[in-house]
């Protein structure tokens, strides 16, 4: 074994990674997860590995090293902070994944009267979960340990010290993860007016992150390209100083690739999807996207949505001014209510560079058509690979559909929410976590950026500390279906699986599973 070349190994270690030297796809939504067996874990055996020789070691570091993934506690800092001092190692990291949980505060109540105050009424279940039987007590150890991290910024003394070592680094991913532990705490506090216990919060987790990765980065100054998020809270980016902003704006001339999932919800508390304007802070976030678009000249994939769900009513060119990013290849856009003017604007903007575009979850205002869409974008965008358009529909569709939500919820009884009580702890896991999260052992990591959805045939994935965060989209990854028979004919009240299908095929002029001429008319 000690003799064969370096290539044949590359080549026996790459079967534990599938698709890791794969050439990027046109799409990059549309590729499914190489397959890899459930019982193969690759971190372990290149770990093992690495044990063999001194060859086998530095065979295998590549691959072992390639991508880390960041906790938030003391081990996985100590973890960072040995990695960084050693160079021949962290040359390999090109993927950094940042796993923040949810930031513990304390109330005006000390836990000792939390646990002891009957007057909550919790189920014993519940109350099995979150108080144990014996000390140390989960939420004050938790707690603890968070402030440990932050005491003397100790976790940005070992960001910086990472990203100064991490000289191959390209990629930059923030998720957001939380326990059963906090999410039972999470949706009690919410059932409560006033909550004067200790308490979870992902506003202030998320700023701290970004602030404290963006000084590291511009510490340490690592050749990242590509960042993504798929919970990014608008309002930790106003609570960031105006110094860091300014300094990281210059920073931001490098990547390629943007891929963000803006959650501007307030922590734990729902917004009304009658009032999604962001007002309040929707000036301050604009300018700050303002600057944003004129210095990231290099963007080639810009991907921005929306909580999923929440369709914001918020002006397209009050986030992207009117930019136009002369390298742009790929453009998503999701969760907005916009007017077609907005969407044709943008594309015509493009027309030059883009190769594919993604609309998820787009809702067109009254009056509009999305058939005015489809024939804008056949006119204009001849350099289209592939189009998709998931979920889409009208303002009035999507209203209707909240107005029977809110009917629905509200005819729920006394007696039935007596009985929502009684809910065991994996029922409350589950209704906690419908807008995009995925369970990973006891962790929900909010890391699956594209739901699953029917229409596309394709599971959704979940980002973790692999390689992609990304899911099938579009008809690109749609089983082939027999021809249309129904009606396509767009009325502007809603949109069909069969009209989004026949518009995605006909702008681009053929079905880009199988490579066929598409010749139906519109």
């Amino acid at each position: 074994m000690e003799t064969l070349p370096t290539e044949v190994f590359n080549e026996i270690l790459d079967q534990f990674e599938p698709g890791l030297h794969e050439l990027p796809r046109a799409n990059p939504w549309a590729r499914p997860r190489p397959y890899k067996p459930e019982h193969i874990d690759s971190k372990q055996h290149f770990a093992r590995l690495r044990l063999v020789s001194k060859r086998f070691s530095e065979l295998a570091a590549p691959y072992l090293f390639r991508s880390i993934g960041l906790r938030f506690n003391m081990k996985s800092f100590g973890r960072l902070d040995r990695l960084a001092e050693q160079p021949k190692l962290a040359k390999h990291v090109k993927k950094f994944v940042y796993l923040m949980p949810y930031l513990y505060v304390e109330g005006t109540q000390d836990f000792e009267t939390f646990r002891a105050d009957r007057a909550i009424r919790l189920p014993n279940k519940l109350r099995q979960i979150m108080f144990e039987d014996r000390e140390p007590f989960y939420y004050p150890t938790v707690y603890k340990e968070q402030q440990d991290v932050m005491r003397g910024s100790y976790d940005l003394f070992v960001l910086k010290k990472a990203m100064k070592s991490f000289t191959s680094l390209q990629q930059i991913q923030l998720l957001s993860v939380m326990v059963h532990k906090d999410i039972v705490l999470r949706n009690l506090a919410s059932s409560f007016d006033n909550w004067e216990f200790i308490d979870c919060r992902w506003i202030p987790a998320c700023s701290h992150a970004v602030e404290t990765l963006l000084l590291a980065i511009l510490h340490g100054k690592p050749p990242v390209n590509s960042f993504s998020s798929p919970t990014l809270s608008p309002q930790s980016l106003l609570a960031i100083s105006s110094g860091v902003q300014q300094s990281a704006l210059a920073s931001f001339k490098q990547l390629s690739h943007l891929e963000v999932t803006f959650d501007e919800r307030p922590d734990r508390s729902y917004l009304d999807t009658a009032t999604t304007h962001l007002r309040g802070h929707i000036s301050p976030i604009s300018e700050f996207f303002r600057q944003f678009c004129v210095c990231t000249v290099n963007l080639s994939t810009l991907y921005l949505r929306f909580t999923p769900g929440l369709p914001v009513r918020l002006p397209l060119e009050d986030v992207f001014h009117n930019t136009v990013w002369s390298k742009l290849r790929i453009l998503g856009i999701g969760s907005w209510m916009l007017k077609a003017e907005e969407i044709i604007g943008i594309a015509k903007r493009h027309q030059g560079t883009l190769k594919g575009i993604r609309l998820s979850e787009v809702y067109l205002a009254d009056g509009d058509r999305w058939r005015d869409v489809v024939i804008a974008l056949k006119t204009h965008m001849k350099k289209l690979d592939w189009v998709s358009f998931q979920d889409i529909g009208y303002e009035r569709e999507y209203v209707r559909k909240v107005a029977y939500i809110e009917t629905y919820s509200d005819t729920s009884s006394e007696e039935d929410e007596d009985d929502s009580l009684e809910m065991d702890a994996e029922s409350i896991s589950s209704s906690s976590s419908h807008v995009h999260p995925s369970q990973a052992g006891d962790d929900v990591i909010y890391g699956n950026v594209f739901t699953s959805s029917e229409d596309t045939g394709i599971l959704s994935d979940t980002s973790s500390l692999g390689d992609s965060a990304n899911a099938g989209m579009g008809s690109l990854g749609e089983k082939e279906e027999c021809e249309f028979e129904e009606d396509l004919e767009d009325y502007g009240l809603t949109v069909s699986q069969a009209q989004r299908k026949h518009w995605e095929r006909w702008i681009v002029g053929r079905n880009v599973n199988t490579g066929e001429p598409y010749t139906r008319t519109l």
